[in-house]
């Protein structure tokens, strides 16, 4: 690491498991001087923020938080900032996927992931935003998906909030980066976390700690979209340049989880 992190104070939500539990991790064995976690899940906060507590004494900052209640991301952002006078990451990281037949979705569960997935992001980021440009710098990170970069079958909900997630954070880079901002949107495949349950990962799914570290390399760069593992970058490499063999390769795929789904009750 180039010292990108060290000394800086960091916003995480859904800080408490999975990916935002291993940035959290990374951030604080990279040498940030503060990172306020913020979770839903009050018991598992606490448990993993004293865990983090012991190893990094003085430097975790644990608040539960709701990203989909406007006001306690506000108070998440706002309490990082009045640490040390200054904030320097918010990683928007807490959502949840969904891959679902379409007669299973309903109105209230469209609305719950866009509550989730889109606004928790909308407003961390534009918290954040007029805190950043006061100071003149600060680098928002957003956790987009890469269905949100290509189409796949059974996931339209899921890669519609994630799409806009993307699409803003894009934007925001070419507005705001002429006043010290920067932005960064990495989209993932399969990362194995407890989002599997019992179930088998697939295949090509990463580990947290592999994926982290290619998040935080990309970041240094100050890349924009970081797409991960491989997998994901090959396949959208072929939707852009070979769009009718994508096109077959979705197609059997939602052959597979039509029949998954018929046999097993789940997509693979």
């Amino acid at each position: 690491m180039s010292g990108y992190f060290e000394n800086k104070v960091a916003v995480v939500t859904g800080a408490a498991s999975g990916i935002g539990l291993g940035i959290t991790e990374k951030l604080l064995s990279s040498g940030a001087a503060a990172v306020f976690m913020g979770d839903l899940k009050e018991e598992n906060l606490k448990k993993e923020a004293d865990r983090l507590a012991l190893a990094y004494p003085g430097k975790v900052f644990p608040l539960q938080t709701d990203v989909t209640k406007q006001e306690q991301v506000e108070a998440l952002v706002k309490a990082a900032k009045a640490h040390a006078g200054h904030l320097d990451f918010v990683f928007n990281n807490a959502g949840m996927g969904m891959t679902l037949p379409t007669e299973q979705i309903t109105f209230e569960i469209w609305r719950f992931l866009v509550d989730l997935n889109l606004l928790g992001v909308v407003y961390g980021t534009y918290s954040a935003i007029p805190i950043m440009r006061e100071q003149g710098f600060g680098h928002i990170v957003n956790t987009g998906s890469i269905t949100g970069r290509i189409p796949v079958p059974y996931q339209a909900v899921y890669a519609a909030t994630k799409a806009a997630v993307i699409s803003m954070t894009e934007s925001l880079q070419y507005e705001l980066e002429v006043e010290g901002l920067q932005f960064s949107v990495f989209c993932p495949a399969n990362v194995i976390t407890a989002i599997f349950g019992s179930m088998t990962p697939p295949p090509d799914a990463v580990t947290v700690p592999d994926a982290i570290d290619y998040i935080f390399g990309e970041l240094e760069k100050k890349a924009l979209v970081i797409c991960l593992p491989q997998s994901a970058r090959d396949f959208e490499a072929l939707y852009r340049v070979d769009r009718p063999e994508y096109d077959k390769l979705m197609r059997n795929l939602a052959a597979e989880r039509r029949e998954n789904y018929r046999t097993k009750g789940t997509y693979y």
